[in-house]
This record gives structure tokens, sequence and C-alpha cells, in this order.
């Protein structure tokens, strides 16, 4: 059995390439930017300098052989890469990311079907033209599509409802998520899932939004993610007593962003007395952005941080919150389990699925500052028991790691070959 797992980017790819070919599934993995001898990218590595050098040659994996990666539109993906990163060339971005999409769905088209491979594993927002060519030429050929984030053309009906319930952040949100408003990018998410035989899903709110454009659950090979527990020590909590006489301590991360609900995370927070609760939003945000402008003096908002550095940020939390619109299996939530935080997450998160409500956690609807506030009255009553949440939040976490995920996702495949 010969199967081909590309992509034009990267994402979780290389994990799934490499579970494949600990079973020796794996025909070969194919992308654009990859570091490896010869090649363009460590070309110009040598040219860059700080984090773009660092980010250039972050761009393989060990567990892949030089000689199992094959590169198409190389030059293309190192433009793509130019125009994400310098704002003066982001405007040519879309252009040249579903540009360079289809350019390399050709040739994968080209190269699986002269290589008589059973399966190409590719992935959402990259693929339509690929699973088009394949239809038509080698329909023998399962095509499979890696779902890692909620069907757009879903989310754009909960993002229409936002822009309502949420005006002071419809700016931001339609920043945000512009390309659910486009009408060639929503054809070209409608296009792929037609073409699509099966969906690797990490979560069933996925499966759920696949299933709003016909998909069914037939179709569903489901494999969550896994998180490097490694990095997230479990933290030492404080006493109860001690915890009564100060704030409850709730953190978030993921940015300013309405797409993860934040403009109801702030408005909860705006109705809880600050001796009871306060928050820690982490994150890239402006302090001049006019819609948080009347959170500023109730809510903590640190900035960037790395992701080096988001362990200790946790380490410093009571509970974490998540009230995002939509995600296919948050890991910022895994990684907040992993320090053991009791979770506030909503039922959107992709992480719903395994978390038992009061147990791990507390699972809230979306759209709902008044959920939010609910959950985190319930934790500065219920002080006792964020020890006990969070103990069993990290033992969770610790059931999703990366190598579960290997195994998982080959045993899913292989069902999906049957």
């Amino acid at each position: 059995m010969k199967i081909i797992v590309c992509h034009p980017a990267q994402q979780h790819s290389y994990r799934l390439a490499a579970a494949l070919k600990q079973k020796n599934l794996l025909d070969s993995y194919i992308t654009t930017v990859y570091y490896k001898p010869k090649s363009f990218t460590r070309f110009v590595a040598v040219l860059l300098k700080g984090k773009f050098k660092r980010k250039a040659e972050g761009r393989r994996t060990s567990e892949l052989e030089d000689n199992e990666v094959i590169q198409f539109c190389e030059i293309e993906g190192l433009l793509k890469l130019l125009a994400l990163n310098i704002p003066f060339f982001f405007r040519f971005y879309n252009k040249l990311k579903y540009d360079t999409a289809d350019r390399f769905a050709k040739k994968v088209a080209s190269y699986a079907i002269a290589h008589h491979v059973d399966a190409v594993v590719t992935y959402d927002d990259c693929s339509p033209l690929l699973f088009e060519i394949l239809m038509r030429q080698a329909p023998q050929i399962l095509r499979i599509l890696d779902v890692s984030a909620a069907n757009p053309l879903y989310m754009r009906r909960i993002y229409d409802e936002d822009l309502l319930l949420a005006p002071a952040f419809a700016k931001r949100l339609k920043n945000e998520m512009s390309r659910c408003w486009n009408p060639i990018i929503m054809d070209r998410a409608e296009r792929e899932i037609k073409a699509s035989q099966k969906f690797l899903v990490p979560s069933k709110f996925v499966s759920t939004s696949l299933k709003y454009s016909g998909a069914e659950e037939s179709q569903m090979l489901y494999c969550p993610y896994g998180v490097d527990v490694s990095q997230f020590s479990q933290k030492k909590y404080d006493g109860v007593d001690k915890m009564k006489y100060r704030p409850l301590r709730f953190i978030y991360v993921g940015g300013v962003k309405e797409l993860k609900g934040i403009s109801y995370l702030l408005e909860a927070f705006q109705n809880i007395p600050k001796k009871e609760a306060e928050l820690t939003v982490v994150g890239a945000f402006n302090p001049q952005d006019k819609d948080i402008q009347p959170y500023v003096n109730r809510v903590r908002f640190t900035g960037m941080v790395l992701h080096s550095e988001i362990s200790k940020v946790l380490q410093k939390a009571d509970i974490f919150v998540f009230p995002s619109l939509g995600e296919g299996f948050s890991l910022s939530i895994m990684e907040a389990a992993a320090v053991g935080l009791p979770l506030v997450i909503s039922e959107n998160s992709g992480v719903a699925d395994i978390i038992q409500n009061f147990t791990e956690g507390i699972i809230i609807p979306i759209q709902s500052s008044e959920a939010i506030q609910n959950a985190v009255k319930w934790f500065i009553d219920h002080p006792e028991r964020i020890q006990s949440m969070g103990n069993a939040a990290r033992k969770k976490a610790l059931e999703y790691t990366w190598e579960k995920y290997y195994k998982t996702a080959v045993k899913e495949i292989q069902r999906g070959l049957m």
C-alpha cells in the first residue's frame, strides 16, 4: 500500500507523514518549502538572519529521510512566505497562496497517477484542483482531506450572527476572517469538500461543519491531535484558604481575536468585581483599538508572548477560559490542561468532545457573556474544586500525546482504505 501526504505549506503534515512511514505506508511526502541539501530553501537560509533564518531551518523533520521528501513549486512557496511575513507584500499573499496551491496540485496529481499510489492525503484550503484531477483521471486513488479547522461555509453562518451580536467587534472579525466573505475562496472550499472521499477530522465539531456542506458521517475518520506535555509541567496549587482571600486568576491565550470569542469574555468580566476574579489576556493586541478601550482598566493584556514562555504564564493562573466561536481541536486548551488548569471552554472548541462537564472543567455555549460569567462565579463559589478539576484536566491531556495521534491516524486511514 502506497500513500502520499502532501501540503504546499506545513501544519501538522510532518507528523502524519512520519506516522505512515512507521507502518511502511508512506510513498512520499510532498511539499514546497523544505530545508534539505541543494534546495532553494537552504540557499536562501544562508542569506537570512534572526527569526527568519530559524524559521527556514525549521522547515524539515528528522523523522523523514531527505529522499522521502519531494519538493514542487519551491520558489513560489518561498515567495508566498515572503508575502506573509513582510507587510508591504502582504497584499499579494492570497493570490500567491492559491495560485501556488493550484500549480502544486497539478504536479502532485501527475506524480500520484504516474506512481500508481493507493491514496493521497492533503489539507483543507489548498486542495480542490488536486482532488478534481484525481476524480477525473484516477478515481481508483482514494482522496483523503485532512481537515484541521471547521468548514468556512459553516463558520460563515456563525460569523454573520456575530456581526449582529457584537457590532463593536464586527470590524475586527471581518479583518480576521475576510476569507469567509470572499466568494472565490468560499467556492474553492465547496469544491474541495465535494471532491473529497474521506475526511480526517480532529473533532466532532469539524465533522458537523462538513456535514453542513453535504458530507456524511460514513466519510469521517476521527483523529484528535497530540500535545507535547513535556513542555508543560504541572502547577503547584494554592490552598483553598489562600484562594478565598484573593481574586481567582483566570487566563485566556489566543490574542485579542473575535473569532476566539474575545468580546464575550471581556464583557463577562466587566460584570464581575475585581476583588473576586481577574483576567489575563495573552496574545497580540493593539492598545489603541477602540473596541477594547472600555476594558483596558479591568483586564490585563500581556501582548505577544513567545510559545516557549506560555507554560510559565499558565503556571501563575488558576483557571483557563477559551470561548472560541469555532476550533478544529484547540491546542491552547490542551496545553492549559497539561499544566493542570481547570477549563472553561466553548462547545465549539473541538476539545469539548473529550471534556466532561464539571470534571475537567465547564463547557459553555458560544456567544454568551452570561454563560462565561456564570462559570466564573461557579469557581468563585467552589474554590475547593479547582485542584481536583485541574488534576483531572492534566490527566486528560496526558492521554493525548503525539504518539497516540500517530497510532490513531494510521488506524483511521487504514479503515478509510477498506
